[in-house]
């Protein structure tokens, strides 16, 4: 009987975990009730006497000078907010064990390299910022997710919950401050809602989605993890053809429908490419033909960029370049100046398609000059390798 007790007290004494899952959601909940407070508190017995008093005069002109002011404080306060939620990333990544990779606000990057800082620059095309973190190494095949991924948006969230109950409370607050910290405010709330509210934003997953999406399904957690950990040792410049094929494969008949793993096999074609394996390559690529309607509308640029790439530097069928060359995939290719392979795609279009020499050379030129300050080593090397091959191939043709 005594041994039972025992256990029973044990039993008694186990700490319960609630599951992540139910973590998210509790999370989602408490954001939801904070905007909706918020929400009202503002409409109730604030907005109207906010207009009355920073918009509406007697005067149109003056009326719409302050509200296209207003207009530029929403602005302004927007994109402190983009700052402050990448800062949450990096945050709360920091407290859960991750280590800097780089830091994006529009093309202005710092990144660490060679224990050093660096400001370096670098956009994709459709993202204003980006925090990129190295990951831990996986504890019992698990790491920390959740806290990471919503970092950004508690971040939001309390800084627009502090600016707006400062200036609603506090006292001697007068004009123009109180206007800016309920403009502030707003602007951190409608970041919190678009990314704390699990959607797609034309076609784009946001934080709370691609939190839900690795909740639900183990292989979504596996690229994320492994996704954040190539680019992490790229950036230390470790070539992606170094690291295992294992690494990248998914299972047969995976959803490349989901952005997660839409990257990982990205990054497959890549280690392709890396190792100059141009048939592993184009059946990598070609692995996405029936998903290429579904998938999210920047890694569709991406997969036929690739797919004309293969096509130039192989058959250079010009009908098949020209159905996939369309105006809108021009645009996004004209758009990610500060993307490498876009430069690769440059120079083997001007050299095999339009068969003009001097253009492609001049792509080549750019390609060594942007590697200088690009800030992932390990693509910008090989990036390079193939630039170098293509000029050679070039020289042979002529």
């Amino acid at each position: 009987m005594l041994k039972r007790k025992n256990n029973l007290h044990t039993c008694h004494k186990k700490k319960y975990k609630p599951s992540p899952r139910i973590t998210i959601y509790a999370v989602f909940t408490a954001i939801g009730v904070a905007v909706g407070i918020l929400s009202s508190k503002i409409s109730n017995t604030y907005l109207e006497e906010f207009m009355n008093q920073h918009v509406k005069s007697s005067n149109i002109f003056v009326e719409l000078l302050n509200f296209y002011i207003i207009l530029l404080i929403f602005g302004l306060g927007f994109l402190i907010h983009i700052v402050i939620h990448e800062a949450g990333h990096l945050i709360f990544g920091l407290m859960t064990g991750y280590s800097f990779v780089s830091f994006r606000i529009g093309s202005i990057t710092i990144i660490k390299e060679n224990k050093k800082w660096k400001l370096k620059k670098f956009n994709i095309p459709g993202t204003a910022g980006q925090c990129l973190m190295m990951p831990p190494n996986l504890s019992n095949g698990k790491f920390p997710l959740v806290i990471y991924n919503l970092g950004g948006i508690l971040m939001n969230l309390l800084s627009a919950m502090a600016g707006i109950l400062i200036a609603v409370f506090a006292k001697g607050i007068s004009f123009p401050i109180d206007a800016i910290l309920i403009i502030f405010g707003a602007g951190g709330i409608l970041i919190a809602i678009t990314n704390g509210i699990p959607i797609k934003f034309l076609g784009v997953p946001n934080d709370a989605y691609n939190v839900l999406s690795m909740l639900k399904n183990k292989e979504a957690r596996n690229a994320f993890y492994v996704q954040l950990r190539v680019n992490g040792l790229q950036s230390q410049g470790i070539r992606i053809k170094d690291m295992p094929l294992e690494t990248f494969k998914l299972k047969e008949n995976v959803d490349l429908c989901n952005p997660l793993n839409t990257a990982i096999r990205l990054i497959e074609y890549n280690w392709y490419l890396d190792n100059m394996d141009f048939n592993g390559a184009k059946q990598c690529i070609d692995s996405f033909i029936p998903y290429i309607d579904k998938v999210v509308s920047i890694f569709k640029f991406e997969i036929n960029c690739e797919r004309i790439f293969l096509e130039l530097t192989t058959n250079c069928d010009k009908s098949f370049i020209d159905d996939l060359y369309d105006k809108n995939l021009k645009k996004y290719v004209k758009s990610a100046k500060f993307m490498l392979g876009k430069k690769r795609l440059l120079m083997a279009y001007e050299g095999f398609y339009n068969e003009d020499k001097i253009k492609a050379f001049k792509y080549y030129e750019e390609t060594k000059q942007l590697a200088k300050i690009y800030p992932v080593r390990g693509e910008a090397d090989m990036e390079l390798m193939l630039t170098d091959w293509i000029k050679e191939k070039i020289i042979k043709n002529v």
